[in-house]
C-alpha cells in the first residue's frame, strides 16, 4: 500500500469536491479510484459531475449528496458520461416499476446495475430477504439486493442462507442489526448455499483483529465479509492491520480512524486479487463494487444526518 498516493489522491479529490463536501465523501470518491488501480483524473470527474447537473433535477440524489460518489462510478465504466447516466435513469425507473420508492438507494442501486432487466431480481430478492427479517430489510438493502439478485442461484435460497449466517453470527456474540444483516448478505456473494467454512472465516478473521488490537465497530461488520469471500490469507490479514496502524497516525485519518480499517481492507483486496488468475477478474470488480456500494451507503447516512442535523439548526 503507497500511503503516499493516498493522501495525494484524497488532496487532490478534495480541490474537485470543495470544503462544502463532508471529508468523508471525499475519502470514499478517492477509495474508488484507488481501488481500481487508476490515477484521479480531476478533468474527467469534473466532466461527469456537469453532466449529472445539466441533465437531472434539483430533487436527484445523484445531483445532491450522490454526485461525487456517481461520478466516480461513472468514470470508472467504459461508456461515456452521457450513456452512463443514462443507463442509471433506465435502471432507476425499472426499480420504481418493480415497486421500489424512488430514494438515495435506488439510484445508489442503478449504478451499480448492468442492465434495467435486472430490476425484477432485484425485488425478488429483496421480498425474500423481507421475510426473514420484516423490520431490518429497509431502503438501505437495495444496492446489495441489486449486485447479489444478479448473480446466480435461487432467490429463495440466498435470502435463507443470509438468515442462518445472520443467526449463527448472532449466536457467537456479533451485535443483531442492520451491519449483521449487511455482513450476512456479502457472505452469500459467492454461492447462494449455506457454507459453514464461510461462517468460521468471518469468526477467524474477527478474532484476529481483536488480538491485533484494532477495533471492529458495527458499521464494519461488511468489510469482515469481503475479507472472507476474498479468502484473504494471514500475510494480508498482518499487513491491513499494520496499514490501519499506520494510516490512522496519517493527518486525513486522525479524525476518521473507521475509514482507515476500510481503506486499508480495500488497499490489500487490490492486492490480493491481482495476484489471482484472470478467472478472478470479474468476481474482483463485482466484489470491488460491492464494497465501494457499500462506503457509499455509508457516506448516504453521513450526508443524510448532515443535512437533517443543518436543517434543525437553522430552523
Amino acid at each position: 500500500m503507497d500511503i503516499k498516493q493516498i493522501e495525494q489522491t484524497f488532496s487532490e479529490v478534495s480541490k474537485v469536491t470543495g470544503w462544502a463536501v463532508d471529508k468523508r465523501i471525499a475519502l470514499a470518491v478517492a477509495n474508488i479510484y484507488l481501488s481500481r488501480n487508476q490515477t484521479f483524473d480531476a478533468k474527467a470527474h469534473e466532466a461527469a459531475v456537469e453532466v449529472i447537473k445539466k441533465t437531472e433535477g434539483w430533487t436527484s440524489p445523484l445531483r445532491s449528496h450522490l454526485l461525487h460518489i456517481a461520478a466516480a462510478f461513472m468514470v470508472m465504466k467504459e461508456e461515456d458520461a452521457e450513456s452512463s447516466l443514462k443507463l442509471v435513469n433506465q435502471n432507476q425507473k425499472e426499480l420504481n416499476n418493480a415497486g421500489f420508492w424512488k430514494t438515495s438507494y435506488t439510484y445508489l442501486a442503478a449504478l451499480l446495475m448492468q442492465k434495467p432487466e435486472e430490476a425484477e431480481r432485484t425485488k425478488g430478492l429483496y421480498e425474500e430477504m423481507k421475510k426473514h427479517h420484516k423490520f431490518l430489510t429497509s431502503n438501505e438493502d437495495i444496492p446489495y439486493a441489486a449486485l447479489l439478485g444478479s448473480r446466480e442461484g435461487l432467490l429463495e435460497e440466498r435470502a435463507a442462507t443470509m438468515n442462518m449466517y445472520y443467526r449463527d453470527l448472532r449466536e457467537q456474540g456479533f451485535t443483531m442489526g442492520n451491519d449483521l444483516q449487511w455482513l450476512s448478505q456479502i457472505m452469500t456473494f459467492d454461492s447462494p448455499a449455506y457454507d459453514p467454512k464461510m461462517v468460521g472465516r468471518v469468526l477467524a478473521i474477527h478474532q484476529f483483529f481483536k488480538d491485533e488490537k484494532i477495533k471492529i465497530r458495527l458499521a464494519q461488520y461488511p468489510v469482515l465479509g469481503f475479507l472472507a469471500v476474498t479468502q484473504v490469507d494471514g500475510v494480508a490479514l498482518r499487513e491491513i492491520a499494520e496499514n490501519t496502524r499506520e494510516l490512522e497516525k496519517t493527518k486525513i485519518f486522525r479524525w476518521y480512524k473507521d475509514m482507515a480499517f476500510s481503506t486499508a481492507v480495500q488497499q490489500a483486496m487490490v492486492d490480493n486479487l491481482e495476484v489471482q488468475d484472470i478467472s478472478a477478474m470479474t468476481f474482483s470488480t463485482s466484489l470491488e463494487t460491492l464494497m465501494q456500494a457499500q462506503q457509499a451507503a455509508m457516506m448516504v447516512s453521513i450526508n443524510a444526518a448532515i443535512i437533517s442535523t443543518t436543517n434543525n439548526s437553522s430552523g
